[in-house]
């Protein structure tokens, strides 16, 4: 007689957002895809990711919260607003909470671009709570959502500091 096992619960696999700005053709599919999903509206002043250009370097990066593995804004708030999930990975702002300090703009090691603000109150990527359209979207994959492997965080590491380093550029 045999019995059959339990089936055993699907864990979801950690995620991770990983920006390849040498693949981004700043075409801005993942700009109005968010602002849609988010506002409604194909509105790229509405979107939660920029594309900051330098035409004449041929240069494109698409900028948003990329939920850092220590976010330097969750200590940087003065109200507490901004926590990680601890979950998920996500960083959320409370909106109850937040005063529109921008205190959490100025710590974000990629600019300030990366906090949007709708009123007095901040606004982050979230995501989509799981299924970043910007990341479905993007066709040449600049912005990619993916399992989080050993081989995968170190990318993510090397290619962070390298679009740090390029935002910090002046032009």
């Amino acid at each position: 007689m045999t019995t059959a096992l339990p089936s055993l619960p699907r864990i979801k696999p950690k995620m991770l957002l990983l920006i390849d700005h040498d693949s981004c053709s700043g075409c801005q599919s993942c700009v109005l895809a968010c602002s849609l999903v988010k506002t409604g509206v194909f509105s790229p002043n509405r979107s939660r990711v920029a594309i900051k250009k330098w035409e004449d370097q041929c240069l494109s990066i698409p900028v948003l919260c990329e939920h850092c593995d220590s976010p330097p804004c969750v200590p940087a708030c003065p109200t507490l607003a901004v926590r990680k999930d601890p979950e998920t990975g996500i960083v959320k702002i409370n909106q109850e909470l937040c005063t529109g300090c921008r205190a959490c703009a100025a710590a974000c090691p990629y600019g300030p671009e990366t906090v949007h603000f709708v009123g007095d109150k901040a606004v982050l990527c979230d995501l989509c709570d799981g299924t970043p359209q910007c990341s479905r979207i993007c066709q040449q994959k600049a912005i990619a959502y993916m399992p989080t492997t050993i081989a995968a965080q170190h990318k993510k590491q090397r290619l962070a500091e390298i679009r740090r380093k390029a935002l910090q550029l002046p032009r």
